[in-house]
């Protein structure tokens, strides 16, 4: 039986995509700083989960389990990666204390209120507006004045960051209305959501390859 279209992109396309970032970056890591290093590293930690989700998936196991571990792991990575851009003391240091905080509101979480089978429909708003936080505090900053906004590779990266996450938080936050509803309008408007969030991933994957493109030898 064919696989339904927004099935096959969601499922398929999109995740394979993270490819074209990962190949990106692997030419260009020697010209890459630590900020860089550590987007490496979640891209990875990106295709990892991937594949583990479809693997999971396709032997009809819930994945959800993944999602939750996820979370966890690109917001230390996410965080990580702005403590390396940020110039502000004060920006480092409520970081660090989300570093600390965040994971134990996951893990609260998914103990308490939300079982780890289910959609973490409180986490994952809540890590988005902390990231996007971080994105729009990095723009605010002063970027050297030598250097052209186009050829600063962190500029496209956080770029792409910044627009999946306001993207997501809405999908994120919307699906706690429609993720329990079983009718088919509901039903129809969850897979418009998840076409929307797959092409904002899409995108994300892009320009974090875009940026690394434009690393070079100092």
């Amino acid at each position: 039986m064919a696989l339904p279209a927004s099935l096959i992109y969601t499922g398929i396309i999109v995740p394979v995509s993270v490819l074209i970032p990962i190949g990106m970056a692997a030419s260009k890591r020697k010209y890459a700083g630590r900020p860089l290093e550590i987007i490496w590293y979640y891209l990875l930690l990106d295709c990892i989960v991937n594949v583990l989700a479809v693997v999971l998936a396709n032997h009809k196991i819930n994945n959800l389990p993944v999602l939750h571990v996820f979370t966890i792991l690109e917001f230390v990575l996410m965080s990580y990666f702005y403590l390396s851009v940020l110039k502000e003391e004060a920006a480092g240091r409520i970081i660090k204390y989300l570093l600390i905080l965040f994971p134990v509101f996951c893990i609260v979480n998914f103990l308490f209120f939300q079982s780890i089978y289910q959609f973490n429909t409180y986490a994952r708003p809540v890590e988005a507006l902390i990231i996007m936080g971080c994105s729009l505090a990095y723009f605010v900053q002063s970027n050297d004045a030598e250097t052209r906004w186009s050829l600063n590779p962190i500029n496209w990266i956080n770029t792409g960051i910044l627009l999946y996450f306001s993207g997501a938080l809405f999908i994120f936050s919307f699906s706690n209305l429609t993720v329990n509803e079983l009718s088919e309008k509901y039903h129809a408007i969850n897979i418009l959501m998840w076409n929307i969030h797959a092409t904002l991933l899409l995108i994300m994957y892009l320009l974090i390859a875009f940026g690394f493109s434009k690393c070079r030898k100092q």
